[in-house]
C-alpha cells in the first residue's frame, strides 16, 4: 500500500490561496486588450464618462490626489481615466481566453464582478456632483458586458 504524502496537496492549496493575492497586484493589460474579445463593452466604455474621467479635471485637479484617486486611479501604472481594470481588476492573469471561458476560474484569479459597492468607492456623498449618485439610475448608463464575448465567439469559444 502506498503511503499518502500530503505535500502535493498542501502545495496545491497554498497556490490556490495565493492566486487571488497575485491577481490583485497583477499588471494592467489596458482597455485595448479587453477590446479584442469585448468590442461592444469597449465601445460603451470609450463613449462613456469613465474613459473621459481624467479629461474632465482641470490641470490643477490632475495634480491633486483627492481628484485622481477616482478620476485616474491607475495613472501610476500608465492608465488614463477609469478603465476596464479599475472596476474589474488587473487582467494579466484572467484575460487569457481559456480562463475567461471558466467564470469561476476567472473570478478565482482576479476578475472582479463590480456592484454597487464598487461604484460607491468613488461616487460618495462627499464627491463633487450636481446630483446625488443613484446606482439603479446610473448603472444603465454604463451597462456593458451582458453579451457573450464577441472575440471568443469568433474563435469558437462561446460562453
Amino acid at each position: 500500500m502506498r503511503h499518502y504524502t500530503p505535500a502535493p496537496v498542501l502545495r496545491a492549496l497554498a497556490l490556490t490561496a495565493l492566486l487571488p493575492a497575485l491577481a490583485a497586484g497583477a499588471d494592467l493589460i489596458g482597455a485595448e486588450t479587453c477590446k479584442a474579445c469585448h468590442p461592444s463593452a469597449y465601445e460603451a466604455w470609450k463613449d462613456g464618462p469613465h474613459a473621459r474621467a481624467t479629461a474632465s479635471l482641470t490641470e490643477a485637479q490632475r495634480q491633486d490626489r483627492r481628484c485622481t484617486s477616482c478620476h485616474a486611479p491607475d495613472a501610476d501604472k500608465g492608465a488614463s481615466g477609469v478603465g476596464c481594470e479599475t472596476c474589474h481588476g488587473g487582467g494579466r492573469v484572467y484575460a487569457q481566453a481559456y480562463v475567461m471561458r471558466d467564470r469561476e476560474l476567472a473570478r478565482a484569479v482576479g476578475l472582479v464582478e463590480p456592484g454597487e459597492k464598487t461604484c460607491l468607492a468613488c461616487h460618495t456623498e462627499s464627491a463633487p456632483s450636481l446630483t446625488r449618485f443613484d446606482y439603479a439610475h446610473k448603472l444603465p448608463l454604463i451597462a456593458h458586458g451582458r453579451e457573450p464575448a464577441e472575440g471568443a465567439r469568433r474563435r469558437g469559444h462561446g460562453e
